[in-house]
């Protein structure tokens, strides 16, 4: 198992000094990879309830760093580690622009780019598809016609695609992904897996990327995921990544209080919280992890709760010291 960090890209702690300095401190601990939030808007009230990073949200105004953007920053900032969205809202964005700006990034980058796609959560997401005045019933089915027109953009020259809500005829895009593709991970499932989300991966993408699940979960999904590609023929072995919370408690007492606060703003209870987040010593977090790498899955991108950003960085070279050299 490999591991990627979550950067502040969004949330209190979000600033162009802290998302280098933790990506730069990433690739020198030897993480696998760096991985940025989505989201076009993003409000105040949608911040205090729905944190993107493991910190409290206690500001007025916050920043929220455009994903593509920022991991193009950080592309000519490091030099090998993995960059990683979890996830681009696919449906609010135009497809054609999206494929060019990501296999410009993938080329510049020399290939480094990972990338998560959801057609946007219920009810989180509606003021962003109204803004935009994109269809939010139909982000589903847009979904599905995007990734299509997409693929098509990404293994043809020229390319021609009919679909729904895209189209275009014999159209020349250069340069195309570096490795011939880039992984396409498919999001939805979070604190449960989405059925839905899985007959997506396995007709459209290169992997998984759901978050919070437990053990038994990951492995019922991964089971159906590797099924369904060999019933349609794809032999590539699917990407698992999984998205987690992560707190490594490094005192007998004091600390607990902010880490039972912030699960539960985030789950039904601070117990759901702990069973589908990382949290203990490192010899427990060690011990959780054991059980999702035996279900396969290949990368856990880690949301640290920390109270500020030397909580974080010190957590951080924890568990790169601690934790990763176990796996």
């Amino acid at each position: 198992m490999k591991f990627g960090l979550r950067l502040p890209n969004s949330g209190p702690l979000a600033s162009p000094n802290n998302i280098l300095t933790l990506a730069r401190l990433a690739e020198h601990a030897e993480y696998h990879s760096i991985w940025v939030h989505d989201h076009i808007l993003w409000s105040t009230n949608q911040a205090m309830s729905h944190p993107t990073i493991g910190t409290q949200v206690d500001k007025i105004q916050i920043d929220f760093f455009e994903s593509v953007t920022t991991l193009a920053f950080l592309a000519g900032a490091t030099m090998d580690i993995k960059l990683g969205v979890a996830a681009i809202i696919l449906p609010l964005r135009q497809p054609v622009i999206l494929a060019k700006q990501l296999s410009t990034l993938d080329s510049l980058s020399s290939g480094r780019l990972l990338v998560g796609i959801v057609p946007g959560a219920p009810n989180i997401t509606l003021s962003e598809f109204e803004a935009l005045n994109v269809d939010y019933k139909s982000r589903g089915r847009i979904t599905d016609d995007y990734l299509r027109a997409i693929r098509k953009i990404w293994s043809e020259n020229p390319a021609s695609y009919e679909g729904q809500y895209v189209r275009f005829k014999n159209i020349e895009m250069m340069p195309k992904p570096t490795r011939g593709i880039i992984p396409l991970l498919i999001g939805g499932g979070e604190k449960g897996i989405s059925e839905k989300a899985l007959k997506r991966v396995i007709e459209y993408g290169d992997g998984w990327i759901p978050a919070y699940l437990t053990p038994q979960e990951m492995a019922i999904g991964i089971q159906q995921i590797n099924q369904g590609f060999f019933e349609r023929g794809k032999f590539n072995k699917p990407m698992i990544v999984h998205e987690m919370y992560i707190y490594i408690n490094r005192e007998q007492s004091g600390q607990l209080t902010h880490y039972q606060n912030f699960l539960q703003k985030i789950f039904n209870s601070v117990n759901e919280g702990e069973i589908r987040s990382l949290i203990g010593g490192t010899n427990e977090i060690i011990n959780k992890l054991e059980q999702y790498d035996s279900v396969g899955v290949d990368i856990t991108e880690l949301k640290f709760i920390s109270k500020n950003i030397n909580d974080l960085i010190e957590m951080v070279k924890i568990f790169a010291k601690e934790v990763a050299p176990s796996f």
